[in-house]
């Protein structure tokens, strides 16, 4: 969509000054930013940049691009963090830069969910004829680098394919939007114009007291800087993705929560956990050798091991969902269990063996 700007959501003067920074302005139409030290939580980096904004965009508003008056206090807090400002300019103009409004909205829960007897259920998809059908020719097509993603990591490759199919269905799935701007359009998050609508939004839906909408309206707050600064940590994990693939990131496509790939890796995940598969040079997490043994580099930091709990544990920590856990683990013991094919590695069926007999 095309960003809207006002005079009011651009340099949100009041906002600024919380932030420590010190607004001027010149004359009609002109504004200087000295912006000190980004004072964000405890969730963002402690790096200190020294560039200013009148380095990389013009001080007449009117000769700024569109994209840089909607992410100007996202480029601010980047400096402030010590990143490069012409990929901080590039980040913001490059053409597939874009301003999804739809995540700047945040949601918190207004009652306790009571409790549930039932394993959580979702990812329905998992659990049918052809999650079981296409996994299986999956592991069959692929049993050579999926059984050596498996020694090298200790991770079953059943548990490897499965992750794929849950989060891409092999590829089919990738997701469209641009990565970049999806850091950049949560990195608003905390700017006055959005957290109003999430405040007015979620207190039509509230039937409590005044006390209680209290507490409501902190952690929305809460969540909002939490957001804020992670995206802002996940936008400088591009940058040092960047100085090795200039155009992979500006040309980065993904989910509507900024991963990638067939493993659909954050870009701090990529960093971390990355792996060359492949032996080319280069991590390319859309090349199923890299995805599988990243996602088996993963699974292993995790803690996966044989026993149930270190899987599940695992398996969480890739996704912090206990219905993804169960499709997950569920279609992986699904495929260690079916005759499949007589390729399947002792070390798989030993990796869930514990899962079968519990």
């Amino acid at each position: 969509m095309q960003p809207k700007s006002s005079p009011t959501r651009l340099w949100h003067w009041r906002t600024y000054a919380a932030l420590g920074a010190t607004c001027t302005a010149l004359a009609a139409g002109t504004l200087m930013v000295v912006f000190e030290p980004f004072t964000a939580r405890e969730t963002v980096a402690s790096t200190r940049g020294t560039a200013t904004l009148t380095s990389i965009i013009a001080a007449d508003t009117s000769k700024m691009s569109a994209n840089e008056k909607v992410f100007l206090p996202v480029m601010e807090q980047l400096l402030a963090q010590g990143a490069d400002p012409q990929f901080v300019k590039q980040l913001v103009n490059n053409a597939n830069a874009t301003f999804y409004e739809k995540l700047t909205k945040v949601n918190v829960a207004l009652k306790p969910a009571p409790p549930s007897k039932t394993p959580p259920k979702g990812y329905d998809y998992a659990y049918n004829a052809l999650a079981l059908r296409k996994s299986e020719e999956f592991l069959t097509a692929n049993d050579s680098l999926l059984s050596a993603a498996e020694r090298r990591y200790n991770v079953a490759k059943e548990a490897i394919t499965s992750i794929m199919w849950v989060e891409t269905r092999f590829g089919d799935f990738l997701g469209n939007y641009h990565v970049p701007s999806v850091y950049l359009s949560f990195a608003l998050v905390t700017q006055p114009e959005y957290l109003q609508k999430n405040k007015e939004r979620l207190q039509a839906e509230f039937d409590g007291t005044e006390e209680e909408w209290a507490v409501i309206e902190k952690k929305i707050e809460e969540k909002s800087q939490r957001k804020a600064s992670w995206a802002i940590n996940e936008l400088l994990a591009l940058q040092t993705m960047y100085k090795a693939n200039p155009k992979q990131v500006m040309d980065l496509r993904g989910s509507w929560a900024g991963a990638f790939g067939l493993s659909q890796f954050l870009p701090s995940s990529y960093l971390k956990l990355g792996v060359d598969g492949n032996h080319d040079g280069t991590i390319n997490l859309f090349d199923v050798r890299d995805a599988a043994h990243s996602i088996g580099n993963y699974l292993s930091n995790a803690g996966w091991n044989k026993n149930k709990k270190s899987q599940h544990k695992a398996v969480y920590n890739y996704n912090h969902s206990d219905a993804y856990v169960n499709a997950v683990l569920g279609l992986a013991k699904r495929l260690t269990t079916a005759p499949v094919s007589t390729s399947k590695s002792l070390t798989s069926k030993a990796a869930l063996e514990t899962q079968r007999a519990e």
